[in-house]
């Protein structure tokens, strides 16, 4: 055993370094002096953690221990050799000794060396123990770089089907064949007349034929009628003098019959395609 020339604790043959205040250790030192009795704290009287007796300073937070320590946990002023040079001591380690895969045993993370239990400072290279040795190269390159999340694409969303009609309104167009001309349904109506507009005798249809053959054709003052049954729609004939026709198949005046998407109509002579 020999003694540490700055603080004056005992040291393990062949330590090259303090493992109390990490001064360095040289030969010629003097031989270990006798200490004097002094009651030391069992228990750390800063964090009460027990402490092994015989050690000068906590292994858990560094505080001094003895009668005279203080209340901040600041160690006191270590005696030393007269002619000794003075190693400024490192900040007291707080964290854990770095240990070995093996599990226990503990190892200097700076050289590998293995240590004693309770050891500040490497006994081979002076190492403060406490605080993560660096990560090496190939430990840096292993860790992966972060993955930024993938940014989202655009989603063009469908366009929306068109809105039903409102309720009590007859749905759809007439569209001229040969013309293919459309003739809209009267925005709002629940029915409407079908014919050839007279203002002699006054009578004026919702839809008017005139202009697409309707004198040629045969078409009456109040040919037919479009009305809405429910949801259905239905198509009546007016006593018309030519006759109206679905599909080929003539209407007897006043039996309403059902008109359904792509029905071929024909008022006397003029042709038309009824489209919901």
């Amino acid at each position: 055993m020999s003694i540490c020339p700055n603080c004056g604790s005992q040291q393990p043959d062949g330590a090259a370094f303090c493992d109390e205040c990490g001064a360095k250790l040289g030969e010629g030192m003097a031989p270990p002096a006798q200490p004097t009795p002094t009651a030391l704290a069992t228990v750390c009287p800063v964090c009460g953690v027990p402490v092994t007796p015989g050690e000068a300073f906590c292994d858990n937070c560094g505080a001094a221990l003895g009668p005279a320590a203080p209340a901040t946990g600041v160690a006191p002023a270590s005696p030393r050799l007269a002619g000794t040079p003075v190693s400024a001591p490192p900040p007291p380690a707080v964290d854990s000794v770095a240990s070995s895969a093996s599990g226990g045993v503990l190892t200097c993370p700076n050289c590998g060396a293995q240590l004693e239990p309770g050891s500040r400072f490497c006994d081979m290279c002076g190492t403060p123990l406490g605080a993560p040795a660096p990560p090496s190269m190939e430990e840096s390159a292993a860790v992966p770089p972060p993955v930024s999340p993938p940014t989202p694409t655009g989603i063009t969303p469908s366009q929306p089907p068109s809105p039903p009609p409102p309720v009590g309104v007859v749905p759809g167009r007439l569209v001229v064949s040969g013309t293919n001309v459309t003739l809209p349904f009267p925005p709002g109506k629940s029915e409407f007349i079908i014919g050839r507009e007279d203002p002699v005798s006054g009578v004026f249809p919702e839809i008017d034929l005139t202009d697409h053959g309707g004198d040629e054709g045969g078409v009456s003052r109040q040919h037919a009628r479009i009305f809405l049954q429910g949801s259905q729609v239905l198509i009546e004939d007016l006593n018309s003098t030519n006759y109206t026709y679905v599909n080929q198949q003539r209407l007897t005046p006043g039996q309403p019959q059902p008109l359904n998407d792509g029905d071929e109509v024909r008022f006397g002579r003029v042709k038309l395609v009824y489209y919901a």
